[in-house]
């Protein structure tokens, strides 16, 4: 059965949406740097005048002298940083875990991340976005694969006991925490597959789930090729989107954040989430170029 007016229409709106949100001043396009820190060591930033410094675990950001006499300020939670700042954390909207405040220099927005390494260590780093950035890589649209019934397939939702892993990302040695809430099943060409459905890492078992989205993420044969090599992501809205699942449309199968930059960290594919053929469905890779390089040393 051909897909309807209705659903052509509803995907076209999703997409415009997707790349207009992708495009955003203080998107993913505009990240400029992701720079880690060191216990007890100040750093500062090419970006951002003053310094950073990592004591016990806790971030402090120190003003620039020189700069605070001209009222050049970083602004925490809207307030200027006019003496040595603790930076909250917590749930940041834009990277999961790391800095709970609003972060901003002039036009720039600052934020910082927390993540594991492979030793287990807790980690910090700085990311900054800007918007100029974000305008140079600006692209107006994203490729995709023709649309096709064929790729609404269906498949049910099948619940588990909410798990924290430290998953691997594309970063050398830099892990994240991902929360798997259970599995999509579905059957593909006659072939059973349980595919892994991750909540976003703002999620905890304290608080429930997810605080915006949990998603799929599968690897197929199109990957490094057509699509990202890192593979693709489907998204769901919350909980109830996807306990009301009857099919999984890999139409709207996307790339990951880092597939436009190379200061993102993504998880990288789960081992059981690879389908071992072509899924000609959702975005070819963004046409954003960029070299992918490790930003961690340690």
């Amino acid at each position: 059965m051909a897909l309807s007016t209705e659903y052509i229409a509803a995907w076209q709106q999703w997409h415009d949406d997707r790349i207009k949100d992708l495009n955003r001043p203080h998107g993913f396009l505009s990240v400029v740097c992701q720079d880690w820190l060191t216990e007890g060591e100040l750093y500062t930033s090419e970006f951002v005048p003053g310094q950073w410094l990592l004591k016990d675990g806790e971030i402090y950001y120190h003003p620039d002298p020189e700069r605070a006499a001209k009222g050049e300020f970083l602004s925490v939670d809207g307030k200027q940083a006019k003496g040595p700042t603790h930076i909250p954390h917590g749930y940041n909207k834009n990277s999961g875990t790391g800095s709970a405040v609003a972060l901003f220099y002039e036009d720039l927005e600052v934020e910082t991340i927390t993540r594991v390494n492979s030793r287990g260590e807790t980690i910090h780093a700085i990311r900054v976005r800007d918007p100029q950035e974000a305008a140079r890589k600006r692209f107006d649209d994203i490729e995709t694969f023709p649309l096709s019934e064929a790729w609404v397939v269906p498949a049910k939702f099948v619940a588990a006991h909410i798990e924290l892993h430290n998953v691997p990302t594309v970063d050398d040695s830099v892990y994240e925490a991902s929360f798997t809430i259970g599995h999509i099943e579905l059957t593909i060409n006659g072939q059973a597959f349980s595919l892994e459905v991750s909540g976003h890492r703002a999620g905890s078992q304290s608080t429930g789930y997810f605080s915006n989205y949990c998603y799929v993420h599968f690897g197929d044969q199109t990957n490094g090729k057509e699509t990202y090599g890192g593979g693709r992501i489907i998204k769901f809205a919350d909980q109830a989107e996807l306990e009301a699942l009857t099919a999984l449309d890999f139409n709207r199968a996307v790339s990951f954040p880092c597939a436009l930059s190379t200061f993102v960290a993504c998880p990288s594919t789960p081992a059981g989430s690879r389908l071992p053929f072509r899924v000609p469905a959702g975005e070819y890779t963004p046409p954003v170029p960029h070299e992918r390089i490790s930003t961690y040393k340690g």
